[in-house]
């Protein structure tokens, strides 16, 4: 018998406003990608920033969130997302413009960072909520994990490409002018997004609280009562608490300790993006193999056993080596990562009430920055108290809580789309 192999497109693909909407935030990822990239050596290299004052400018970012972030998720179901997407790209490209042109200047300084961290985190939590309280409006539930792995493959992909452009960018231009290419990739994301048109209009508030108060704890309530929720929500925001320890002392303890280059580092962190990308590309499979609540233990089990290969790095090893163990947390723990994103994240979306997804997206983000200013705070404080590779040690035994407390939740069992948008939430 002769068996003929063809490849298969995903029926997502066939979803023209997701692709028009995948297209420009994939523009926009890869800008955004240089800029993480860039922005910490601006603050390391130009401006001499110690891991304190990185921890500081980290938090100083999140900070707002925690007090605009339950307003902004009720603002969020009753505008348009897509019009409010627009606004905060063109304010995005302005803030990020302002740094080159303030270098060129002589008027850079770490005030202007610490201003543009704060005005980034005003606008995050509108950002945040209306990002993922869109996405479904472009396609049907039974299409959500594709959706999403789509787009967190596009994020995995310029995790590779952004770090290495950047790296270019610095090296050719200088960390304040690479940021450049952000501004025009938010432009052009911008113009994508304005030609789509979704498949349902924003919905209306139709729930039964009235005042804004209500409406707030209509999303307090659904976030933690609903066990399912609960147990989408916790994992993450302890990511976000260590996420920002890392974000707050890896880059300094690169540059100080191990003695990488700019350079090097971003060949190191293009390679360990490399996991990110094929962890998008076979997460649909495994979740159809395994079920998405085994497919999201077994990504986060691999972001327990994937860090410790930084601690031991440092100058007394080959360039090369040193490379390999700052890439090998990406190939093993970016893997999984994204497979246990992207599972959460299909959960989420699938079990929520669409006119409640906004409030719910930012109670959990007020969560999460809150986990992130203490994670950011502490991780300075320990960094300049204790030591960076203490710190960065801490960092790797603390990723493994989110396992810890995903096997002993609902997570165990959950099967997807257990309930659709339209259902009310569970008690719990």
């Amino acid at each position: 018998m002769r068996v003929t192999l063809r490849p298969r497109l995903s029926a997502i693909w066939g979803e023209k406003q997701f692709v028009r909407f995948w297209t420009g935030e994939t523009i926009s990822m890869v800008g955004s990608s240089v800029t993480n990239f860039a922005l910490p050596l601006v603050a390391v290299i130009t401006l001499h920033a110690t891991p304190g004052q990185m921890g500081v400018l980290r938090a100083v970012g999140s900070a707002p969130g925690i007090v605009l972030g339950l307003l902004a998720g009720v603002w969020v179901d009753r505008v348009s997302r897509q019009r409010l997407l627009i606004a905060t790209n063109l304010i995005a490209a302005a803030l990020i413009v302002s740094v080159p042109v303030s270098h060129a200047l002589g008027w850079l300084s770490l005030g202007q960072l610490f201003a543009v961290a704060i005005a980034f985190g005003l606008i995050g939590p509108f950002w945040w909520p209306a990002w993922n309280a869109f996405l479904p409006s472009l396609v049907e539930p039974g299409l959500l994990f594709q959706a999403n792995s789509k787009m967190v493959f596009s994020w995995s992909a310029s995790g590779v490409a952004g770090p290495g452009l950047g790296g270019i960018l610095v090296q050719a231009f200088g960390a304040p002018f690479s940021l450049l290419f952000d501004a025009g990739s938010f432009v052009a994301s911008t113009c994508f997004l304005s030609t789509v048109r979704p498949r349902r209009a924003d919905p209306p508030v139709t729930d039964g609280a009235t005042t804004t108060l209500g409406q707030i704890v209509d999303g307090l309530r659904l976030t933690f009562r609903d066990p399912l929720q609960r147990a989408v929500t916790i994992p993450r925001a302890i990511l976000d608490f260590f996420d920002a320890v890392s974000a707050t002392v890896l880059v300094v303890y690169i540059i100080r300790v191990v003695g990488l280059s700019p350079g090097l580092m971003g060949l190191a962190f293009a390679l360990s993006g490399c996991g990110f990308v094929v962890g998008s590309m076979v997460a649909p499979r495994l979740e159809r193999r395994l079920g998405v609540g085994a497919a999201i233990l077994l990504g986060l089990a691999l972001v327990v056993a994937s860090p410790y290969t930084m601690v031991v790095a440092n100058r007394n090893l080959p360039d090369a080596v040193n490379v390999l163990f700052f890439a090998l947390p990406g190939l093993i723990g970016g893997f999984g990562g994204v497979i246990q994103h992207i599972g959460l994240q299909a959960i989420r979306q699938s079990i929520t009430p669409e006119r409640l997804l906004g409030r719910v997206y930012a109670t959990a983000g007020v969560l999460g920055r809150v986990m992130w200013v203490m994670g950011a705070l502490i991780g300075g404080f320990v960094g300049e108290t204790v030591g960076l590779r203490p710190a960065v040690l801490i960092l790797s035994l603390g990723y493994g809580a989110p396992f810890l407390y995903a096997v002993a939740s609902p997570l165990r069992t959950a099967e997807g789309s257990t309930r659709s948008r339209t259902e009310g939430p569970a008690e719990g």
